[in-house]
C-alpha cells in the first residue's frame, strides 16, 4: 500500500485486514526495457492507463534489482524539499513518485530539484497515467503558443528528463500464456476469462466492476448520494488538484452532482452511508471508489477518470474547488484550465496564486490576459513584472528571462515589431550565457527574431534567418519534432510573404507530406499547412486548384470536428450596440462556393462557403467589381479566410489564417496577424 499497489482481498472472501495479500507477480512483455533502465539509475518513469499494472511492474523490477537501496516515498509535493534535504552521498536510495503529476511543480519536483536527486546518485522510478503524460507531449505543445509556453514547461522539462517506458492495459498473448500458471489463483483465473474485453490488471483491480456499480448506483433509492460523491471527487481530480481531498469539501460539493441528476426524486441514502458505500471494497477484490481515509482526505479511484465520458466540469463546481484550493494548487488549476482552452478559469486561479506571491502565477495571468483581447495591459503588466524581477533577481535569472521573453512576444503580438525585436536582441546573449546556444529556448529566441524581422517587412531576411535555423533545431531536437516542422513551417510562409510564391507552394507540400507522416492527417498543423498551400496556388493564379483544395479542407475540418462546430469566433460577426459589447451572428443557409465558375455573380455572397450553422467559413472583403468576381482565367483574387476550431484532447482550438481564394465577399472583420 506504501508504494501505491491496489491491494487484493484474500480468495475466500474474508475482508479483515490482516487476509489483504498480493496477487502472484506475471512478468510483463516490457520487462526488459525496464529491468536495463532501473539497473542503469537515473529517472525511470511508467507510463499507462489506470489499472495497466504500471505501479506493480515498476515495484517488481525496483526490488529486484534494487533491494540494498533505502526506499524514499515522499507523501506529496510538499514532501520534495525534505527528501531532498535528507539525501545522504554515504547512502544508495530509490526515490519512489508513484502518480509523477502529484509531485510536479513549484516546491515539488522541478527541474532543479530533478538536478539535485540525481547528483545524489539516487535512482528515481516513477509512474504516470497516459493523461496526465499527454499533457506534456508534443501534442500538448502544439496546443500552446509561446505566451503560455514558459508557464507550462518546467514541468514539461521533468517529465522528459525519465527514461520513459508504456505499458499496455490490454495483455498480449505471451503475457496471458505467462499468466496461465497462476491460473490456480481464483483471483487471475476469472481475470483471464475476461481478458478478451479488458486488461487482466484491469479485471484484478474490479474496475469494470466498479464502474458498473457506479452507474447502477444512480438509480433512485440505491447509492445515488454515493455515485454523487464519487463523480465530485473525479472533478476535483480533473481541475487539477491531486492531494486527498477533504470530506468537508466533498460533503459540500457533491449536492451539486446530486441535485443535477435529480435531487430528492432519487432517493438518496444518508452521507454516512454514502461514505461508507464509496470506501467499501467490492467483490473479492481491494478496490473501492474513493481511496484514503476519513480524517485526512479521500481521492477518486483513478479508473474512473480514464473510462467515464465526463462531461465539462460545472462552473458551480469549479468555483467551489477554486475558494478551497491552496496557492499552488490554485496555479495547478491554471494550468489544466490554460490546456483546456479556458481562460476565464485559467485568469482567476492564477491571479488566486500571484496574491500568495507564486512567481509563475504572475507572469501566467498576464499571459491570459494578452489571450483574451487585453493585450496592452498585459504588455503593462509583463515590463512592470520583468522590470521588477530585473532589480530583485538578476537579469540572468530563469524567472527574469521568462517575464522578458513573454513581454517581447506580447510586444511583437500588439504589433509593435521594432520595439519587440529590440527587446529579443537583449534577449538572445542572456539566454546563450545561462542555457547555452543550442539550448530549445534559445534557439526559440532567434526563430522569433527572423518573426520581428518579418513583420518589419524584410520577409526574404526572415526566410534566409529561419533557414540558417533550421539545421540548428534538427541536431536539437530531431528532423521530426514539432518545433522543427514549425521552422519548415516559417520558412515557406516568409519566402511566400515576399513573392516567391512556386517556391513557397513547394516547400509547404513536402511540409505537409511530412507533418501527415508525423502528427497524422487530422493534426492542426497538418491542415494548417494545406490551408497555406491553397494560398500560395491561388497566388499564382491556379485558382481552380486552389478552390478544389479548399473545398476538401472544408470536407476534412467537418469530418474532424463535426458539422456543428462552430468557429471559436464566428468569421461573420459584428459588433452590436447592445450594452456589454455582445456579437450577433448572421445566419446563412449554405450557399454553393462558386457553383458558376467564370461567371459574374449578382449576389455578392453567391460564393461565399458557409457551414451547417450559418458561419462563413471562406470569403473574400468586398471591393471587387462584377466582372472581377469570376474565377476564370482573367477573374479577381480576394483574401479569404478559412476559420476552424480544432478539437485536441478535447480541448478546442482555433487556428486561423489569411488565403486567397477567389470567391465573392463576406465583409466583416479585419484582417488576423499571419
Amino acid at each position: 500500500m506504501l508504494v501505491g499497489i491496489h491491494p487484493y482481498q484474500h480468495e475466500d472472501g474474508d475482508y479483515t485486514a490482516r487476509n489483504w495479500n498480493a496477487l502472484p507477480y506475471v512478468p510483463r512483455d516490457i520487462e526488459t526495457d525496464l529491468h536495463a533502465a532501473v539497473r542503469s539509475g537515473g529517472f525511470v518513469l511508467l507510463v499507462g492507463e489506470s489499472t495497466a499494472g504500471k505501479t506493480r511492474s515498476a515495484f517488481e523490477a525496483a526490488r529486484l534489482l534494487a533491494p540494498d537501496h533505502f526506499l524514499l516515498s515522499p507523501r506529496n509535493r510538499d514532501g520534495i524539499s525534505s527528501l531532498i534535504g535528507a539525501l545522504n552521498m554515504r547512502r544508495r536510495y530509490l526515490i519512489w513518485l508513484d502518480d509523477l503529476e502529484r509531485f510536479l511543480g513549484p516546491g515539488g519536483l522541478t527541474s532543479s530539484a530533478l538536478s539535485r536527486m540525481l547528483e545524489s546518485g539516487s535512482t528515481i522510478v516513477a509512474t504516470m497515467r497516459t493523461p496526465e503524460y499527454d499533457r506534456f507531449g508534443d501534442h500538448a505543445e502544439a496546443v500552446i503558443d509561446s505566451a503560455d509556453y514558459e508557464v507550462w514547461r518546467d514541468r514539461r522539462d521533468v517529465v522528459r528528463q525519465a527514461k520513459k517506458i508504456r505499458i499496455p492495459r490490454k495483455w498480449s498473448p505471451a503475457e496471458r500464456e505467462r499468466a496461465q500458471f497462476y491460473r490456480g489463483d481464483r483471483r487471475i483465473s476469472r481475470a483471464l476469462s475476461a481478458s478478451d474485453a479488458f486488461g487482466v490488471a484491469e479485471v484484478l483491480a474490479a474496475g469494470p466492476e466498479l464502474l458498473e456499480a457506479w452507474k447502477n448506483a444512480w438509480s433512485p433509492g440505491a447509492h445515488p448520494r454515493g455515485a454523487a460523491l464519487v463523480l465530485a471527487a473525479v472533478d476535483v481530480r480533473r481541475v487539477g488538484m491531486h492531494e486527498a481531498i477533504p470530506v468537508a469539501l466533498l460533503t459540500q460539493l457533491h449536492e451539486i452532482y446530486l441535485r443535477d441528476r435529480g435531487g430528492s426524486q432519487l432517493r438518496p441514502e444518508e452521507l454516512e452511508d454514502a461514505l461508507a458505500w464509496t470506501l467499501r471494497p467490492l467483490g473479492h477484490t481491494g478496490a473501492s471508489m474513493l481511496v484514503g481515509e476519513l480524517s485526512t482526505g479521500l481521492r477518486a479511484f483513478d479508473y474512473f477518470l480514464d473510462t467515464l465520458n465526463l462531461e465539462v466540469i460545472p462552473d458551480e463546481s469549479w468555483d467551489l474547488i477554486l475558494t478551497r484550493a491552496r496557492p499552488r494548487e490554485a496555479l495547478d488549476m491554471g494550468m489544466v484550465s490554460l490546456l483546456d482552452a479556458r481562460h476565464d478559469r485559467a485568469e482567476r486561479a492564477f491571479a488566486l496564486a500571484a496574491r500568495a506571491g507564486l512567481a509563475a502565477a504572475d507572469v501566467a495571468r498576464a499571459v491570459i490576459l494578452g489571450k483574451t483581447g487585453r493585450i496592452d495591459q498585459a504588455v503593462i503588466e509583463l515590463r512592470s513584472i520583468w522590470e521588477f524581477r530585473t532589480r530583485s533577481l538578476g537579469r540572468e535569472n530563469r524567472d527574469t528571462l521568462d517575464a522578458h521573453a513573454k513581454l517581447a512576444y506580447l510586444t511583437l503580438k500588439q504589433g509593435r515589431a521594432a520595439e519587440a525585436l529590440e527587446l529579443m536582441r537583449e534577449l538572445l546573449p542572456l539566454r546563450e550565457s545561462h542555457l547555452g546556444t543550442d539550448h530549445p529556448d534559445t534557439l526559440d529566441t532567434h526563430l522569433q527574431i527572423a518573426n520581428a524581422v518579418g513583420r518589419l517587412g524584410r520577409p526574404a531576411d526572415a526566410a534566409d534567418q529561419c533557414r540558417a535555423l533550421l539545421g540548428r533545431f534538427q541536431r536539437k531536437l530531431g528532423p521530426d519534432h514539432i518545433d522543427t516542422l514549425d521552422v519548415e513551417a516559417r520558412i515557406a510562409m516568409w519566402t511566400g510573404k515576399s513573392g516567391r510564391y512556386a517556391e513557397a507552394f513547394d516547400l509547404t507540400e513536402e511540409l505537409v507530406r511530412r507533418r501527415t507522416f508525423v502528427l497524422g492527417a487530422d493534426h492542426a498543423d497538418t491542415l494548417y499547412a494545406r490551408g497555406r498551400e491553397v494560398a500560395w496556388l491561388s497566388a499564382m493564379g491556379f485558382h481552380e486548384d486552389a478552390l478544389g483544395r479548399a473545398r476538401k479542407l472544408f470536407d476534412d475540418r467537418k469530418r474532424v470536428l463535426g458539422s456543428d462546430q462552430p468557429p471559436a469566433h464566428p468569421p461573420c460577426a459584428s459588433p452590436s450596440s447592445a450594452p456589454g459589447g455582445r456579437r450577433r451572428r448572421t445566419r446563412r443557409r449554405v450557399a454553393p462556393m462558386a457553383r458558376n465558375t467564370g461567371r459574374t455573380h449578382s449576389n455578392p455572397r453567391a460564393g461565399t462557403l458557409i457551414d451547417s450553422k450559418g458561419h462563413c467559413v471562406l470569403r473574400v472583403p468586398s471591393g471587387l467589381d462584377a466582372a472581377g468576381a469570376g474565377l476564370g482565367p482573367g477573374g479577381g483574387v480576394g483574401r479569404a479566410r478559412l476559420w476552424w476550431a480544432d478539437r485536441f484532447g478535447g480541448r478546442p482550438r482555433r487556428v486561423q489564417w489569411a488565403v486567397p481564394v477567389p470567391v465573392p465577399a463576406c465583409p466583416s472583420a479585419s484582417r488576423p496577424q499571419p
